[in-house]
């Protein structure tokens, strides 16, 4: 198994020294992130030299949808899976199809970026290189990040802002397929303005 985590390792080493750009771009907390497709190029990549191959699969279990990543080490036949919860985005004008695949796309791109330890965006409220702020908006730390089903089963039914939740007083902002879906649960207070 040694062997394997060592090879992953010098995959990630060969992602951090690759200067690919972001092409994806957060207009609303205003930083560049990796789009799927680059995440997917970046790991190809690095995988192929060190003969690693990547595996997908999504399982339904007792409880609810999990994404596996298996890592295959070709020249040794071992291999290391890991997974994350994940769930069916309810995405306006699509079919179950669609949706599927939208639970495929990110579920797999959010799995390569934990295992081969890509950064999604460059919000570190630990340093002064903050991302720009609208001047209206309060600077608050936050997480964006999809939430999990524990989570959802803890959040107060509320929205803030039209794309943040409070989950453990921490304010996360979902996928925006996320929040749609969560307008859709029976926990949902929609704003009432008199």
């Amino acid at each position: 198994m040694k062997e394997l985590l060592n090879k992953i390792n010098k995959a990630r080493q060969s992602i951090k020294s690759n200067p690919l750009k972001k092409a994806g771009r957060n207009t609303h907390s205003k930083y560049d992130y990796y789009t799927p497709e680059q995440v997917s190029k970046l790991v190809n990549d690095a995988c192929v030299d060190l003969q690693l191959l990547n595996t997908f699969e999504l399982k339904r279990t007792e409880l609810g949808l999990v994404a596996q990543l298996t890592v295959w080490d070709l020249e040794s036949d071992l291999n290391k899976t890991f997974e994350i919860a994940t769930e069916i985005p309810s995405i306006t004008a699509t079919n179950i199809a669609q949706q599927l695949g939208g639970a495929v796309t990110y579920s797999e791109r959010y799995l390569l970026m934990i295992i081969y330890d890509i950064k999604d965006n460059n919000l570190d409220f630990d340093t002064d290189n903050k991302p720009e702020k609208a001047k209206s908006e309060k600077q608050t730390n936050f997480e964006a990040r999809a939430i999990t089903q524990p989570e959802v089963d803890k959040w107060n039914g509320k929205i803030y802002g039209g794309n943040s939740v409070y989950i453990d007083n921490i304010k996360v902002i979902p996928p925006a397929e996320q929040i749609e879906r969560l307008k859709l649960h029976p926990n949902y207070k929609p704003d009432e303005k008199k």
